[in-house]
């Protein structure tokens, strides 16, 4: 897996009472459920996008490491902690940010060796990066675009009505062709 939390997001993009109130519920008794739901769509629609929502610590894991430049296929990144090195036998080392240019307005993000070094820091060969960064819109839900919430209303809409009788929610495969259209700008190409 590419992208993976370090730590979770301490929010989610939309809260409960505002979810209730989308969803036309007035009690308590599927709090549970619906909060689940929530988290579910949000995971489902970062995944799809190669976002994060709400900033926290995430680990990108690269195995694309050629020439002089690496790109982050996840946005948006707003810094980048550490960069360890995995060599072929398992063994790590850290490369220092101060050898590296980070762009970070650009999409996606990219890592650059500065002028004459090379990304061999040793006689073995890297097999791949670990990149430690804080991703993410910001720490508030209003710093998550509204066409991005929105979406993740729509997703838990459909689970909370298409749910079966034992709790469980139905898996769709393919995304509510509004959530989509809600969706476009945000995708970008993989790289």
């Amino acid at each position: 897996m590419p992208i993976q939390d370090i730590d979770p997001p301490p929010i989610e993009p939309v809260d409960l009472t505002y979810t209730k109130a989308f969803l036309r519920v007035d009690n308590d008794a599927e709090d549970g459920l619906i909060t689940d739901l929530i988290q579910a769509a949000r995971i489902r629609i970062e995944t799809l996008l190669r976002q994060s929502f709400i900033a926290r610590r995430r680990l990108y894991t690269t195995q694309t490491v050629k020439g002089c430049g690496v790109f982050i296929n996840h946005s948006p990144v707003l810094m980048v902690e550490t960069v360890t090195a995995i060599f072929e036998d398992g063994t790590t080392e850290p490369i220092s940010l101060d050898k590296l240019e980070i762009n970070l307005r650009c999409v996606p993000a990219s890592l650059r060796l500065k002028r004459g070094l090379r990304w061999t820091l040793s006689p073995k060969t890297i097999q791949s990066l670990e990149i430690e960064m804080i991703a993410g819109f910001g720490m508030v839900t209003d710093d998550v675009p509204m066409p991005l919430r929105q979406a993740i209303l729509l997703l838990v809409a459909e689970s909370y009505e298409h749910r079966l009788q034992d709790g469980d929610t139905k898996e769709h495969r393919t995304i509510p062709m509004m959530v989509d259209a809600l969706l476009m700008p945000y995708r970008t190409l993989r790289l």
